[in-house]
């Protein structure tokens, strides 16, 4: 019983504080919608609608991808790059992503103002003096971020690029919308405005002293390794190879407007609409915004390109209207700092995902909550078929939860003991609650996902994978994980009965006599060296079932009682109650009277299962308990019946742990064989083992009424806690 030997409140306080773990450069390797639980079904419906739109003429061509925690569950394209000419779209085209490119202006602006060179309540006049106007002097670098400047959508619609281009280029498109002036008071209105966009492309010029698509491209497509991406289709561009015809009309009317041979379709670049990007340049870009700007990399601690105050901020939705559609379920559009984001329809909104959508057909979402990216880039200009993509994405994302585990083939295929062969220590594949799981004995039970074909990945470690092995009649015969393989175990013939091993065990050990020689109160001395901590501990048992423990190791302090099927716990770190469901059932059966007694008359089932040879002789392991849940292991000396080890899970506050239990320097207490010492090791780095020295037995002492109690009769505690998560590193929110 670990809690008796090491205070839950104890391990709770030596749990370090979780660290990042080290990730690749996001390449988004191919995976299945089941191993990252989505429904294929749900899936193969979207790629059935985007063929559909091609198949009615409602775009010339698509390509389409899903990414689920950083790996590739789908990608794929559809109709055509070019028309006329009837060639197939490939997968890794260039499209021209118009306002898409709107996002990557605001991630520079913010990163100005991360470096300190900009303030976002900056006036735009401080920076580009043709700002420094009546009407427009107001006007704030935020304002521009958040499209309340009051600039119109454009103004180089009436104009001549080429001239523009002469007289400054983007500075000269942003000294139009200082001469024009903004339409509506700055702050008061939201009027989604390219100029606005434009005018923050120029800021970046102005500050920088270079074009701004080198600050863009030295601070973001670099260090994202957005190779496939360009600011400026040149005439000789190497992206043309890959860039696609667009186009321009309605369904089954397209009309071609500009193909890979023509002239650049703007002679500077526009930061409102000017970027020329991949599908997958553009999800490393949303990577590094569902990463909370960190650059990719394997490092721990990767570089952060960007402040995560000032992600927050560019995700926090604009207070003043925005027109947009949806079709996500539940969920109404908002705008924050040049990113679209889609916030649930709730008194206290939450953001549900973020991206942004361009002019010629290209959309792109993130959903945070499931570490997804989703992109759909037509060329197609003036389609609205993004919005029954996102009716489809609101059946993959947004529904219920897919349960993968409903496609796997009947649990009861799986359920047995497997190991490598001799004397390793077998595994069990058990039921835990609802789902499949590997039981290592006094380590950890971890749950299974069903990712198909006998295939089910380690939840807490989703890159280790389980493949069952069949016979030829289909039978599982074991299991592998990469090179390593275990398999079925069928315990051996010769094995003593589990009638005979209880007689054993209750003839050696003989705790029945503890009804004949009363109470019996044990002290002893607790040590955990590795912490260099020192406690005291005290035990009393009575017959059948009772038991009264009482812990405290420095500051920390816990009591258990166990009084029949009654079992309270109190804990520096919990007030006294009674606790209930699995951790009640455990604390039942993992007491002295039980170990060393009769287990058919604690457990359901007990299974003698392996003989393995030890430095003293032959030790049986046995199993107390059935394969719908993890359970006890006791290892006997098979010569004389004495308990020696016993690998169980333990109930802490934070989770459930893997334990081992070993006793020894056994003595006679009033004819019984108990252990003057025990080593408890808990399946958590850092802790190490836990030494228990009993040092003093007293036999039929007297009990007080309340003895076995702590909470009184008529009095309730807080509702009991069966938290069954297991315990994995938690830590906060990433902060500058």
């Amino acid at each position: 019983m670990p809690s008796l030997v090491a205070p839950a409140a104890l391990c709770l306080s030596l749990v370090l504080p979780s660290q990042e773990l080290a990730q690749d450069a996001p390449t988004f390797p191919p995976t299945t919608a089941l191993a990252e639980g989505l429904s294929p079904d749900a899936l193969a419906g979207l790629e059935a609608m985007v063929q559909g739109f091609v198949d009615d003429r409602e775009i010339v061509g698509a390509e389409l991808m899903v990414i689920q925690s950083g790996r590739t569950v789908l990608h794929e394209a559809y109709g055509w790059s070019d028309l006329e000419a009837e060639l197939p779209l490939q997968k890794g085209s260039v499209f021209c992503v118009r306002s898409m490119t709107k996002p990557l202006i605001g991630t520079a602006v913010l990163m100005l103002v991360d470096d300190r060179v900009l303030s976002l309540d900056d006036k735009v006049a401080e920076h580009l003096p043709a700002f420094d106007v009546d009407g427009a002097r107001e006007i704030t670098i935020e304002q521009l971020l958040r499209h309340t400047s009051g600039l119109p959508m454009s103004l180089i619609l009436s104009s001549d690029l080429d001239t523009l281009l002469s007289g400054g280029g983007i500075q000269a498109v942003a000294a139009l919308g200082a001469a024009h002036g903004p339409d509506t008071p700055p702050g008061t209105a939201f009027e989604y405005s390219d100029q606005g966009t434009d005018t923050l492309t120029a800021l970046i010029g102005a500050v920088t002293g270079a074009p701004p698509e080198d600050f863009l491209r030295a601070r973001i497509l670099e260090p994202l390794g957005m190779t496939s991406s360009t600011f400026l289709m040149t005439e000789d561009d190497p992206l043309r190879a890959r860039a696609l015809s667009k186009y321009a009309g309605t369904a089954g009317s397209w009309v071609r407007f500009w193909s890979p041979e023509d002239p650049p379709l703007f002679p500077f670049f526009l930061g409102s609409q000017g970027l020329y990007a991949s599908l997958e340049d553009y999800a490393r870009f949303l990577t590094f915004w569902l990463d909370k700007g960190r650059a990719p990399g394997g490092a721990l601690g990767r570089e952060r390109l960007l402040g995560t105050r000032f992600q927050r901020k560019a995700l926090t939705p604009t207070q003043l209207p925005f027109p947009g559609s949806t079709a996500f379920p539940g969920v109404t559009t908002h705008y924050g700092m040049l990113m679209q984001l889609w916030m649930s329809a709730s008194e206290e909104p939450e953001l549900v995902a973020f991206g942004h959508s361009g002019s010629d057909g290209t959309y792109a979402w993130a959903f945070p909550e499931h570490d997804a990216i989703v992109l759909y880039f037509t060329q197609s200009r003036g389609t609205l078929t993004g919005l029954r993509v996102e009716e489809a994405l609101g059946e993959l994302f947004l529904g219920v939860p897919y349960d993968t585990n409903l496609a796997a083939p009947p649990f009861d295929d799986y359920l047995g003991y497997y190991y490598e062969g001799g004397d390793d220590r077998y595994r069990t594949i058990v039921r835990d609650g609802e789902d499949l799981a590997l039981e290592i004995l006094g380590t950890a039970v971890v749950p299974l996902t069903f990712i198909g074909d006998d295939s089910w990945k380690l939840r807490p470690q989703p890159s280790s994978v389980i493949v069952f092995d069949r016979d030829d009649q289909g039978s599982v015969i074991g299991y592998h994980i990469g090179d390593h393989f275990e398999f079925r175990l069928q315990p051996e013939g010769d094995l003593p009965t589990v009638a005979e091993l209880c007689r054993r065990v209750t003839g050696y050990h003989r705790i029945d006599l503890l009804e004949s020689v009363g109470p019996v109160r044990m002290t002893a001395e607790l040590a955990m060296e590795s912490a260099d901590i020192e406690g005291d501990f005290t035990m009393v048992i009575a017959a059948p079932r009772r038991l009264r423990a009482d812990a405290t190791m420095g500051a920390e302090s816990e009591q258990i009682v166990v009084d029949g099927e009654r079992v309270e716990v109190a804990t520096s770190l919990e007030p006294a109650n009674r606790v209930e469901g699995d951790r009640a059932a455990s604390l039942c059966t993992d007491i002295p009277q039980a170990r060393y007694g009769d287990w058919r008359q604690w457990f359901e089932d007990v299974e003698v299962i392996q003989r393995i040879q030890s430095p003293k002789g032959a030790v049986l392991l046995v199993r107390a308990g059935k394969l719908t849940s993890p359970c006890t292991t006791f290892y006997v000396e098979e010569a004389t019946g004495c308990v020696i080890r016993q690998d169980s899970r333990v109930h802490l506050p934070f989770g459930i742990l893997g334990q081992e239990l070993s006793f020894g320097d056994y003595q006679d207490v009033g004819g019984m064989q108990l252990p003057t010492k025990s080593e408890t090791r808990l399946a958590m780095n850092g802790v190490g083992a836990i030494v228990t020295t009993f040092t003093n037995f007293e036999l039929g002492v007297e009990l007080d009424e309340d003895t076995f109690q702590l909470v009184a009769d008529g009095v309730e505690g807080p509702p009991p806690t069966d938290d069954e998560a297991d315990p994995g590193p938690s830590g906060g929110d990433d902060t500058d």
